[in-house]
């Protein structure tokens, strides 16, 4: 056995955390990507290829790219006109049915979500989702109360 066996088992509470956090930010970013994919496969009926999911702490990004692409977006996508009429139905899509979306991710994330955006690069076939999340509550707080100190106040409340 090495002679540093005990780096390994004898994390630091530092350490704990960060292995912890990591591990929590893989699962949370895993669930988001399914939930997308899942959304996705259901409400918009697009495959695709590669999916990014990046999480900070109010923020999730989305990156998605699709398998292949339809030979008509891609003869639109050919001029500044299509692209711009792909980026509006892909917008007018993503907004009909993004509560949908809203809930699945707030489920997954228990916490709300303040607002969500989409964009798609036309020719790449590569979409965007920015989904901004609202802020983690605070436990209240309750200015100018603390507990009674000193003999006084034993004093007063021995009746």
């Amino acid at each position: 056995m090495s002679s540093h066996w005990w780096m390994i088992r004898h994390l630091s509470t530092e350490e704990q955390t960060m292995a912890s956090l990591s591990t929590n930010k893989a699962d949370v970013e895993y669930a988001v990507m399914m939930t997308v994919l899942n959304f996705h496969s259901e409400f918009m009926k697009s495959g695709y290829s590669h999916v990014d999911v990046q999480w900070s702490t109010d923020l999730i990004h989305v990156t998605l790219t699709r398998n292949g692409s339809v030979p008509a977006e891609a003869r639109l996508a050919q001029s500044e006109e299509g692209r711009a009429l792909l980026r509006q139905v892909h917008e007018a899509l993503f907004t009909s049915c993004q509560a949908e979306l809203m809930q699945r991710i707030e489920t997954v994330m228990d916490r709300k979500v303040r607002t969500m955006v989409t964009s798609l690069d036309p020719v790449s076939g590569r979409s965007h989702i920015a989904v901004y999340l609202q802020d983690v509550p605070r436990p209240p707080t309750y200015p100018n109360v603390s507990p009674p100190l000193g003999r006084a106040d034993a004093d007063y409340h021995k009746d």
